[in-house]
């Protein structure tokens, strides 16, 4: 941001004191300096920037835009509270995006103009060493699917190991849980395309040191997440499916 601005200042509040620093087209215009006195509880900083016209054609910014990006942040991390202000019209716009249930409603939302099958959004989270993932899903009576993909709160739209495993290990669970509960045939065998039909889900991971390919960091390619993401999945949704036989059942028979 700092490199494509015509200008751009940073205010600290900390301990007390306001720091300011202000760059030009991401050259220091001075080093930080101590501008004013607040309350000592005050803390925060505010960055205030100006796109650089000689790079970009349009600067005016899309508020459409801005919303959809600040509700997907606000989903991925469930408790934050996001508010977004467009003061450019007589009557100032105001949007507050606050999500407790974090992923899980992201998945209601997506799902709010198709029928569920199920009553419950299926979710679960683990954390090891570094490492984080989150998976919400639930099935809808439609024919698509939606499988959106995030590392660090990026969106993977090319996706990536994480949705290479959870994929895989969604696939293999409802064989093996099919065959055992004997709603598949033992010669029958469900596959990837049978059992996301109708699925929306949503599989965020953190990690320390992610790889992207490419610049636009579309696609994740740590080679280390498809294993953590597939061994969450098949322990987290076999233990869901066993605990839920009822919707376990309807899910399977949407998927033959």
């Amino acid at each position: 941001v700092n490199a494509l601005s015509t200008w751009l200042e940073v205010t600290i509040y900390n301990e007390g004191k306001v720091y300011r620093q202000r760059y030009e087209r991401g050259k220091t215009m001075y080093s930080l300096q101590v501008v004013g006195e607040c309350e000592k509880e005050k803390t925060g900083t505010m960055v205030t920037f100006h796109p650089d016209p000689e790079i970009f054609e349009e600067t005016v910014f899309d508020f459409n835009i801005l919303k959809h990006r600040f509700r997907e942040l606000a989903f991925l991390t469930k408790g934050l509270k996001i508010v977004a202000e467009d003061k450019r019209e007589e009557e100032p716009k105001e949007v507050v995006f606050h999500y407790e249930g974090g992923i899980k409603e992201f998945v209601k939302f997506q799902n709010q103009n198709k029928d569920a099958i199920h009553p419950d959004v299926i979710y679960f989270e683990v954390v090891r060493d570094t490492c984080e993932v989150e998976i919400a899903m639930q099935y809808t009576e439609s024919y698509n699917e939606l499988v959106l993909g995030y590392a660090n709160n990026i969106n993977t739209t090319d996706g990536g190991t994480h949705i290479v495993g959870f994929k895989s290990a969604l696939t293999r669970i409802f064989n093996d849980y099919g065959k055992k509960a004997k709603i598949l045939k033992e010669n029958d065998t469900l596959s990837g395309e049978d059992v996301r039909e109708g699925l929306t889900a949503i599989v965020s991971v953190k990690l320390a040191e992610p790889q992207f390919e490419g610049q636009t960091k579309a696609k994740l390619g740590n080679p280390d997440m498809r294993g953590f993401v597939e061994t969450t999945t098949n322990e987290n949704l076999t233990a869901f499916l066993e605990e839920n036989p009822a919707q376990a059942k309807i899910i399977l028979e949407k998927c033959i």
